[in-house]
């Protein structure tokens, strides 16, 4: 007797009927060809972040977008580079070391002047953290009261912004800055703590909380306060990368857009992802720049991320005036608003 009709028989003898029987019997028989195993995932495709600087709040929106998966479910795997002293960001992401870069825009300008292919592909902080501070007893208040005053203003590449932001707010308010003595900007505020100099430009989210930390009282002067509109962290990829994989770029600022939002919503779990990246383990510290840095990137206007054509226009303008770049320079190819178009539509909040 077969094992077909042995199977059959048991069933009959237990009560089963026939159609239930040759169901049984269907389920129960070996599966070759029709049973193919299913084929397996593609592996995810890697992908390089160079960051502006070293590991620590200011970039936990992409923290989070890998831990909580979000890359991962993009199909994508990301390392972060970090950034800081001798690191040639925007030649990393130019070179093809790194798929996508955080620069400063003035950075990407100055190198789009050169006829190097930068975009910019969202704004991750769409107002700049540049403030400047004097002692709360200088009687420095405003920006009219710089006029006879020692400004540690002046910088190159990695502080630029401090300089075109002190010209940009000075000529908005047609203060002659021949009347201001500017001397070169001290990361360690020596000239500063000491009195030697009265002004001096910092990050809120960085300088500014290091400078409390020391107990001092300030009064704070905000270059977004008189008019002068800038970016800071921008997030951009070279234009090959752009052309040949654009699916790519837009399923990483999709996902690192999700992590920013994450960020927002839960800004205390947010921290905590931040203390497994940086080495700096100091709660207080990477709360504070947590703290410093939302109204920055949330500016409760548009979307997170979201790019404005006349702000661009008017950081090129002034790099073009102080001499930076040409002043035929064509700013429209230094960023594209064709992905964050497609993540929310054409229209602004």
């Amino acid at each position: 007797m077969s094992w077909g009709a042995g199977l059959r028989g048991f069933l009959m003898k237990k009560g089963m009927s026939r159609w239930a029987g040759i169901v049984m019997l269907f389920l129960s028989l070996p599966c070759f060809s029709a049973c193919k195993p299913a084929s397996p995932p593609r592996p995810p495709e890697e992908v390089r972040l160079q960051l502006k600087w070293i590991h620590q709040a200011q970039f936990a929106g992409f923290y989070m977008a890998r831990e909580k998966g979000h890359y991962a479910r993009e199909g994508l795997k990301v390392t972060f580079l970090e950034g800081g002293p001798g690191i040639d960001n925007a030649g990393n992401v130019l070179s093809g070391k790194a798929d996508f870069g955080v620069l400063s825009p003035e950075d990407l300008l100055i190198h789009r002047g050169h006829g190097d292919p930068l975009t910019a592909l969202a704004a991750i902080y769409r107002r700049s953290a540049v403030v400047f501070v004097a002692q709360s007893d200088s009687g420095i208040e405003k920006p009219s009261d710089f006029i006879g005053r020692t400004v540690a203003a002046k910088g190159e590449r990695g502080t630029l912004e401090f300089y075109l932001q002190f010209l940009a707010m000075m000529d908005k308010l047609g203060i002659d800055t021949k009347r201001i003595k500017i001397v070169p900007f001290d990361s360690e505020y020596k000239g500063f703590l000491k009195g030697e100099v009265q002004v001096t430009p910092c990050y809120a989210t960085a300088g500014l909380i290091k400078l409390r930390g020391q107990g001092l009282k300030l009064n704070l002067i905000r270059p977004d306060d008189y008019g002068v509109h800038f970016y800071s962290d921008i997030l951009v990829a070279a234009e090959g990368l752009i052309d040949k994989n654009p699916d790519l770029v837009l399923r990483f600022v999709r996902a690192s857009l999700r992590g920013w939002q994450e960020v927002v919503e839960d800004y205390t779990r947010a921290v905590q992802v931040v203390l497994h990246f940086t080495e700096q383990k100091n709660l207080e510290l990477q709360t504070a720049m947590m703290e410093a840095m939302l109204p920055l990137v949330h500016t409760g206007e548009d979307h997170l991320g979201w790019m404005k054509p006349e702000i661009w226009q008017g950081m090129a303008d002034l790099l073009a005036k102080e001499g930076f770049i040409k002043k035929s320079f064509n700013v429209a190819p230094a960023y594209s608003l064709r992905f964050i178009h497609e993540l929310y539509g054409k229209k602004p909040l």
